[in-house]
């Protein structure tokens, strides 16, 4: 049976809802303030959380905002309860994390219905997420115990431990000289690092491979909503020093981001460097008196050093020296994977081992340690089934303007007059993916219709004909192929063009059969968004 936890300081409001809920087959928890609900919630791990926003002691956004902090509670489905309406509420909930909101008064249905569908969609994520953990950590056909890699050295290079400790005793004599300013640390394999110090005390650590990367995975952990690629920010910060850094400060002031999110994020980039620094080997370091013109915080050696050697310790016991955890795992046999795992592991192994996510990537999706997934596969990269791949960094947001003027032509442009005319559609019931199409696409010039109700979809769409319609796949009541297939019995919908929205690969028979005309991959990017949109398009008619 589902656990619900309802906090709500209304008595009557708050027994009406437990009635109701009860009555619907769930079991039902209330409490009548903010900090006695989280309490509750990070002890129990209740299914669902139904919240008011005006609550004593804490208020519901408060209450949202420690829960995601924490990662045992951070994907627990949170709906707010409010009367309060305004678009800007709405954002700054679904900023914090939210995934509905319930207008109050609503009826026992609407209720129902609501808490129906988030709970579908938690069930469909948990099965993905422990499909996928079978299919790397519980596969009957291999042995997934530790082996020697091929090619691997015997024993670490003794001088690498050396060469860390040589640097770790330069950085304390820098601490006890109170010095401010960078140390630059290079590796015989031509990688660069630089540390930065104020009065000897350590504010950040950049460079080597993958700075977009690893500065998005790790905000993404607390602040979800940021996506790097989507921001919209001067060329001029990342010919900054430690633009990462810079960026963590300007989205501080512009208050994305909370002052409690800037320390872990900064503590977990540095030991991600510091690792690598350990695994490159020889190293050698110069300072120099270039500081950097923001303190956003100082942190202690010990907060970065111990967590660091503690994760290369476990890599070296797991005989994964030779593995970078910046490159990504790729299918290279797919018919020897398909002989000796089963068809559902084969599925999840060829759509997740794609050479688009870095083995720290994977560990963030699976919600083990680097060290782990990387063991799982070792079978795999022994059998030459699976390799690692260097995968490139993400590209940053101003990018697009660096490019020369003569845009692709399959790209819609965003000024153009003929592009407002246009209506695009958006059905999908998560506020987050909605409030994102939006953005993008009325930043490139277009109209834009959001839909989170399936259900409602079809009559929507009926009185505003949008020209392109883009449909999740994954949705509570309706799928994304049957509103298709059920537009496409429609006259006024048989030539609309209509892309389907998925995290995952699509079966591409049951596609064409429902009339999908194509395919566009989740998270979505804008460049791809737009040009999607030129594919199927002609702005100009």
């Amino acid at each position: 049976m589902k656990k619900i936890l309802v906090i709500e300081d209304e008595r009557l409001i708050r027994d009406n809802i437990l009635d109701c809920l009860e009555d619907g087959g769930y079991e039902v928890v209330g409490v009548d303030n903010g900090q006695v609900g989280l309490d509750w919630a990070s002890e129990h791990k209740p299914d669902l959380i139904l919240c008011d926003v005006m609550l004593p002691e804490l208020d519901g956004y408060e209450v949202l905002r420690s829960l995601r902090q924490e990662p045992t509670t951070a994907l627990l489905p949170f709906v707010f309860l409010s009367a309060k309406v305004e678009k800007a509420e709405i954002r700054h909930g679904m900023n914090l994390g939210a995934d509905d909101y319930i207008t109050k008064p609503f009826t026992p249905d609407e209720l129902l219905d609501t808490v129906a569908a988030r709970l579908k969609r938690r069930d469909a994520i948990v099965q993905y997420a422990e499909l996928l953990q079978a299919s790397l950590f519980n596969s009957d056909r291999i042995s997934l115990a530790p082996q020697p890699i091929i090619n691997a050295p015997s024993t670490p290079a003794p001088a690498q431990y050396q060469d860390f400790n040589a640097f770790a005793q330069e950085l304390a004599a820098l601490q006890s000289a109170q010095f401010t300013g960078k140390l630059n640390v290079k590796s015989a394999t031509a990688q660069s690092w630089d540390f930065y110090l104020h009065q000897g005390r350590l504010l950040y650590a950049t460079g080597g491979m993958h700075l977009a990367r690893r500065w998005q995975r790790h905000v993404s952990t607390y602040c979800p909503q940021i996506q790097l690629t989507q921001l919209n920010l001067p060329a001029e910060l990342f010919t900054r020093p430690a633009w990462e850094y810079q960026l963590l400060g300007l989205l501080l002031k512009q208050q994305q981001i909370g002052r409690e999110h800037i320390a872990p994020i900064v503590r977990d980039c540095v030991v991600e460097v510091l690792f690598d620094m350990m695994q490159a080997g020889q190293i050698n370091y110069q300072k120099s008196e270039q500081a950097l013109p923001l303190q956003l915080l100082a942190l202690e050696w010990e907060q970065v050093f111990t967590p660091a050697q503690k994760l290369w310790q476990a890599w070296q016991s797991s005989n994964l020296t030779s593995l970078l955890p910046n490159y990504a795992p790729l299918v290279k046999q797919p018919e020897a994977l398909q002989q000796q795992t089963s068809p559902a592991v084969y599925r999840q192994l060829t759509a997740v081992l794609d050479g688009k996510r870095s083995l720290r990537e994977l560990a963030v999706l699976m919600k083990r340690q680097a060290a782990e997934v990387a063991v799982s596969l070792l079978p795999y990269f022994q059998s030459k089934i699976v390799e690692l791949v260097q995968l490139p960094d993400l590209p940053l947001p101003h990018a697009a303007t660096a490019q020369p003027a003569t845009p692709p032509t399959s790209a819609a442009p965003a000024s153009s007059t003929a592009a407002k005319s246009l209506l695009i559609a958006c059905i999908d019931d998560s506020p987050l993916v909605c409030q994102t199409m939006d953005q993008m696409l009325s930043n490139a010039g277009y109209q834009v219709l959001t839909i989170q109700d399936p259900l409602r979809a079809i009559s929507t769409l009926l009185t505003r004909k949008p020209d392109l319609i883009f449909l999740d796949l994954v949705m509570p009541n309706l799928n994304g192929y049957e509103i298709s297939s059920r537009l496409r019995k429609i006259a006024a919908f048989r030539d609309t063009p209509i892309v389907i929205l998925s995290g995952n690969a699509i079966d591409r028979a049951q596609a064409q059969a429902a009339g999908v005309s194509d395919y566009l991959e989740k998270p979505v990017q804008t460049e791809k968004l737009l040009q999607m949109i030129g594919k199927h398009i002609s702005v100009g008619s």
